[in-house]
């Protein structure tokens, strides 16, 4: 974990992006060169200049109390120049005009920073603008007076000082305050103090803490207060709470407010909500640039009165963003985005410090910040880091794009078509339709390396095309995404072809093991702490997550006591896929049998929809003579859909709902006190046995020795504890708990479940 104090400098180009940055967003694809590219194309042009030419010229000044300073391209001393280079593809022409004043204020920075250090009264400064692809420099030059460019650096320095003042203000105001911070409850219970203390080490120390701590006994706040209080006294600088689902996003601004909530003592803390940008977007049906929308009109322009106003709001959530929208006419996403910068913990899902090129990671690297990085309901991390490594290929969209590209792409997606058709006529003989593959198909990379160079040229002579609103420009972030892949892949991924034989195949780069990825983001964090309710046995967790060996696990005692939840086993009944038939009806029985010896709300989980669809057929029948009313999850509910089924546990008494295991309401759904008295799992909750898994099993056999365990016992016995947690939320809950499934008496799963669990006999 990394570590150390934060000096006070800022670049030139952090502070240009700030101050001098001007215009609408325009989020339309722009290609731009790679960043190998883009140094590529400033070693052509350094390479044409005279043997006195310098390059890469460090410049630095201090103005107040920060240090600004930057590498200037190149320094000409025969023509007294300063040379900015910006590669570029297409027509010069093109480039937007507030890029063009956005690089003549790097220049201009440059230029003085140059004067200030050499004591000159005037300097020639080039934007020289660099075509990659026929090596044409476009060049524009002035000449300045030092006094000018000093008086144009100054003022954007006293902007970004005047920012940085008010952000040093708040920042010795946020550590006297959180001296002084009491928990908000008076006393923590005895569970949150373990993890609490665990979490203040991990800190102090920069190493990771793996919590397991049981549902219901406050892991939001237990995780927050403590790295609050280490701020003051420890490298942490920023929390980023990160979670796999919006509930989890939900409960952590809740135990925020509740922490900052001293109405005596007001909190200088600022709190900032990540939203996807497909909920936060108020105008979907526009484009995302200016002359659309006009909450993407002159957005940089607005965006310091707006920035502003954000920073007096505590707590910036979705709907604090989207008030400021009103207000100032800008765009919530990207106002949010832009205060992520300046917060003091940022709630947001997983994927904004994990994935591919994250902006949280970004930030970090970028002001060089010393997280803690409290990662909830951490459990979900494997699956969710599986999915943000692989990459896929879907034969049917080559197809759809074939038909609509205009030629010169067409001519393209012609070459990975044949590409593909030679990759499946290699494929042995088999009426198998997922096939696994040994080697990277290499003719089929290069063709997609082409369509993407292809796409990208079309796009830079026809910026506007509509090519830019269909499949075409789908598939050619798919190809992105798999060349991508490409660079990371190694014996942790497998490639396979499924529907193979349909001639709308899936070519798939798998990652099986995202530990490397994981560990790789995590390591630029100074600690963090993974917790969950399901983190047994630890080694799978830390194993997969990719956590240091030196984490420290700690497992947190149950708040509860085991008089609080009756766990019963039918120990004659088997939901095996080949049993399922047989078991609805006796299954049904102890349901309503159940409900009839201890009424209120309950909830049943399935395997699947269609043993759930079974159930609820005889259910109905079983129902028809009481008050019990039935809901049922649906196969494609929506975020609404979901919250309205939730809502009436909280408003009725006589609710059964039907469910599947590892769906939306398994896990993240806080039903206390009569809201839900009981669940019924009809299922270990293995994943499915299918040729994936099968060879994941393979690989998790070869790596650790437990290919099974690791496979799907572990991961379906997580779902169940999730599911059960559902139903004791508080110390003054009472519940039952129907585990379906006579193997849930065999000791090597009844091990993996909660020790505090009493069983009926």
């Amino acid at each position: 974990m990394s570590a150390g104090n934060k000096p006070k400098a800022v670049a030139i180009r952090t502070l240009v992006e700030f101050a001098a940055k001007r215009g609408s967003l325009d989020r339309r694809f722009t290609p731009a060169p790679s960043g190998q590219e883009g140094i590529e194309g400033h070693q052509k042009v350094t390479a044409r200049r005279a043997n006195d030419y310098q390059t890469e010229v460090g410049l630095s000044i201090t103005y107040g109390d920060i240090t600004f300073r930057g590498r200037a391209d190149g320094y000409d001393p025969t023509r007294h120049c300063i040379e900015e280079i910006k590669t570029f593809y297409g027509d010069v022409e093109r480039i937007p005009e507030n890029h063009r004043e956005l690089h003549w204020a790097q220049a201009k920075c440059y230029g003085w920073l140059y004067c200030a250090q050499h004591e000159c009264d005037e300097i020639n400064l080039s934007l020289i603008y660099f075509e990659l692809a026929d090596e044409l420099e476009y060049p524009l030059e002035q000449t300045w007076s030092a006094e000018e460019l000093k008086d144009y650096f100054e003022q954007l320095a006293q902007q970004y000082c005047a920012w940085h003042q008010q952000l040093s203000a708040r920042q010795q105001q946020l550590h006297q305050w959180l001296e002084q911070l009491q928990f908000p409850y008076g006393t923590m219970h005895a569970a949150q103090r373990v993890m609490a203390e665990a979490v203040y080490k991990a800190a102090a120390t920069g190493r990771v803490v793996m919590a397991e701590a049981p549902t219901g006994t406050g892991k939001t706040l237990a995780a927050l207060f403590p790295t609050l209080k280490a701020m003051p006294r420890t490298p942490v600088d920023k929390i980023f709470y990160l979670t796999a689902k919006t509930t989890g996003k939900q409960l952590a601004l809740e135990n925020i407010e509740l922490i900052a909530s001293d109405k005596t003592n007001p909190a200088p803390l600022r709190s900032l909500e990540l939203t996807a940008q497909e909920k936060a977007c108020l105008e979907p049906d526009k484009k995302c640039r200016g002359d659309s929308c006009q909450y993407a009109l002159d957005f940089y322009t607005k965006l310091s009165s707006a920035r502003q106003a954000a920073f007096a709001i505590p707590i910036l959530d979705k709907h604090a963003l989207n008030q400021l929208a009103q207000e100032f006419t800008i765009c919530p996403f990207y106002l949010g985005m832009e205060m992520a910068r300046w917060v003091d913990v940022v709630v947001a899902d997983v994927n904004y410090y994990f994935d591919g090129t994250p902006l949280l990671l970004g930030l970090t690297l970028e002001f060089d910040w010393k997280p803690c990085l409290l990662v909830d309901e951490s459990h979900n991390l494997i699956e969710r880091g599986r999915g943000m490594y692989t990459a896929e290929l879907n034969r049917a969209d080559l197809r759809n794009a074939k038909k609509s590209a205009p030629a010169p792409i067409k001519k393209a997606l012609e070459k990975i078509n044949k590409a593909w058709l030679v990759l499946i006529k290699s494929l042995p003989a088999t009426t198998n339709t997922y096939i696994r593959l040994d080697l990277l198909p290499e003719k089929l990379g290069l063709a997609l390396e082409e369509f993407t160079t292809r796409y990208i040229e079309f796009l830079q002579q026809n910026p506007d095309h509509p090519i830019q609103e269909g499949i075409t420009q789908e598939l050619f972030f798919a190809a992105l995404n798999y060349l991508r892949t490409i660079d990371i892949f190694d014996e942790d991924f497998c490639i396979d072809l499924q529907a193979v034989g349909s001639k709308d195949e899936i070519l798939t780069l798998r990652n099986l093991i995202p530990a490397k990825q994981l560990a790789a983001r995590l390591n630029t964090a100074h600690c963090a702490c993974f917790f969950s309710a399901t983190l047994h046995p630890a080694r799978y967790y830390q194993a997969l997550l990719g956590l240091p060996e030196d984490s420290v696990h700690i497992k947190v005692p149950s708040p509860f006591n085991s008089q609080q939840l009756a766990v019963n086993i039918a120990t004659k009944l088997s939901t095996r896929y080949k049993d399922r038939v047989a078991a609805i009806n006796p299954l049904c029985d102890i349901v309503i049998q159940q409900l009839q010896n201890v009424p209120g709300n309950a909830l049943v989980f399935f395997s699947s929809y269609e043993f759930l669809q079974q159930a609820e057929t005889q259910l109905r029948k079983h129902l028809t003579t009481t008050n019990i009313q039935l809901v049922v999850q649906s196969r494609r509910m929506s975020e609404q859909d979901r919250e309205t089924f939730i809502a009436q546990f909280n408003q009725q008494d006589n609710l059964l709902g039907l469910a599947v295991l590892g769906g939306a309401f398994s896990e993240g759904v806080d039903l206390a006190g009569n809201a839900l008295k009981g669940a019924f799992i009809a299922t270990l909750g293995l994943p499915q046995v299918n040729p994936i898994n099968e060879y994941l099993r393979q690989v998790m056999n070869d790596k650790f020795g437990q290919g099974y365990d690791f496979t799907y016992t572990y991961p379906g016995i997580q779902k169940v504890i999730q599911a059960a947690g559902r139903v004791i939320r508080t110390t003054s809950d009472e519940g039952y708990v129907w585990l379906l499934d006579q193997r849930f008496e065999q000791p090597q799963i009844k091990n993996l479940l909660p020790e505090w669990w009493l069983y009926s006999t």
